[in-house]
């Protein structure tokens, strides 16, 4: 059984109960006004037959019968003591009569008593009853029409509620729920609004992450790749080669920990943390990283990097670098050259590729955007690369942008400078003799 039917059924039973109980009440004091009216009647009649007989006193005595089936008796008074309280005060009531309970009027009269005696007529409320069933009737008819539109303007919201609910879980595009009628389904439709809102944001930016590390994952892989290949080749001395393909081995780890970081606890953007960060040191390892990648494009990479330290996530710089540069070998013809600078806080990838056009530059750091665009035209990377970025900057506190002309592209990534102190200058220096 549905819901309208059960509230209709509820709501109709409920009414037509009111109005039996509305029907009986009245029918009983219609009743009552009835017998009401007829004793006052019976007592006005009993007052003038009683004055007529004051005014002639040649009456006899006896029972009679006169219109409207009232008995008229006159006695002598003791007669008639056991029909009235006091045959000497006159008096109006019920009394037991013939075996009835009947209405009666008594009135003295000279040496005698004047008892007028009227059956209880059903006749007289039964018409008021049949008008109170008449109305009965209409007020049901009109209670099952109040019930039938209240019943389905609760119902319908909530069934609306339900659709969208299935169409939702059932990932279907579906509009929004008007907000109308009571406070609480309009509250429920506005609370559905905003879980379902929220939800499809959830979702969007789960999808956005999961795009953001699978495309990540690549450059680990590429780098790896790379040098396996050139180890084998014996272009690359077994220990510089062990110890690259380490550090990306630790970095893929890293990648597929944020994914388990998502499954895990619902999360939708990658950790970052903080520490300082050497810029000209993460410059000339992007450049190592992808100098292999740069002699097969035939492109000139190189850095041209001072020491600067900020205050950053050292894995998540590396990572802004490495795809700031692997999306400049790939816009770069051979021949060119890509250079990697670092210094005040401040690192920069300069190509000497075609550029991006003037009125796209607002919108370089859009997901998919440069590669709807130019992805038919020229090699371009899966549209991510430079979204990536630009979330990554924003999360260690930076910001990123992009300058653009007839002589190349221009990225800079401006990062929060790390404030050292003399212990920390001494330690630099140190580490700086032990790289030399």
């Amino acid at each position: 059984m549905t819901l309208r039917v059960r509230l209709f059924a509820a709501m109709l039973a409920a009414l037509a109960l009111t109005l039996a109980l509305t029907i009986a009440v009245g029918a009983v004091l219609t009743r009552r006004q009835v017998e009401r009216t007829q004793a006052s009647a019976l007592a006005s009649r009993a007052d003038d037959l009683a004055q007529q007989r004051r005014q002639h006193v040649s009456y006899r005595l006896g029972r009679d019968t006169i219109a409207g089936g009232v008995l008229v008796w006159v006695a002598r008074r003791p007669g008639l003591a056991g029909y009235v309280p006091d045959v000497n005060r006159s008096s109006n009531g019920t009394i037991s009569f013939g075996g009835h309970e009947q209405l009666y009027s008594y009135r003295t009269i000279p040496h005698l008593g004047l008892l007028m005696v009227q059956r209880k007529s059903p006749a007289a409320w039964r018409p008021f009853l049949g008008d109170l069933l008449l109305a009965a009737l209409a007020g049901v008819g009109l209670a099952a029409l109040l019930a039938f539109v209240v019943a389905r303007s609760i119902a319908r919201p909530i069934g609306r509620v339900a659709r969208a609910t299935r169409a939702l879980a059932a990932g279907e595009e579906h509009e929004p729920l008007p907000t109308e009628g009571a406070a609480e389904l309009s509250s429920l439709a506005a609370a559905f609004n905003r879980m379902a809102a929220d939800l499809e944001a959830s979702r969007d930016a789960e999808r956005a992450f999961l795009l953001s590390v699978s495309h990540e994952l690549k450059t680990p892989l590429t780098a790896i790749r790379g040098w396996a290949e050139g180890l084998a080749e014996g272009a690359f001395e077994p220990d510089d080669a062990a110890r690259t393909i380490l550090v990306e081995s630790g970095r893929l780890e890293r990648l597929v920990r944020d994914l388990l970081d998502l499954a895990r606890m619902n999360r939708s953007e990658f950790s970052v943390g903080e520490e300082p960060v050497d810029l000209a040191e993460v410059a000339r390892e992007a450049v190592a990283r992808h100098d292999a990648s740069a002699r097969s494009f035939g492109v000139d990479l190189r850095a041209d990097a001072v020491e600067s330290w900020v205050a950053a996530d050292a894995d998540r710089v590396l990572q802004v670098t490495s795809n700031l540069v692997e999306n400049a070998l790939r816009e770069t013809p051979s021949g060119g050259s890509v250079t990697v600078t670092a210094r005040d806080a401040r690192l920069v990838v300069a190509d000497t590729g075609p550029g991006i056009p003037p009125e796209d530059l607002p919108r370089a750091f859009e997901r998919f955007y440069l590669y709807d665009k130019f992805g038919k035209e020229r090699p371009v990377g899966s549209g991510l690369g430079l979204a990536i970025v630009a979330q990554l900057v924003r999360a260690m506190g930076g910001r990123v942008s992009v300058t653009s002309g007839a002589g190349g592209t221009r990225f800079e990534v401006v990062l929060r400078p790390e404030v050292r102190g003399v212990d920390d200058l001494e330690v630099g220096a140190g580490q700086r003799a032990e790289r030399v």
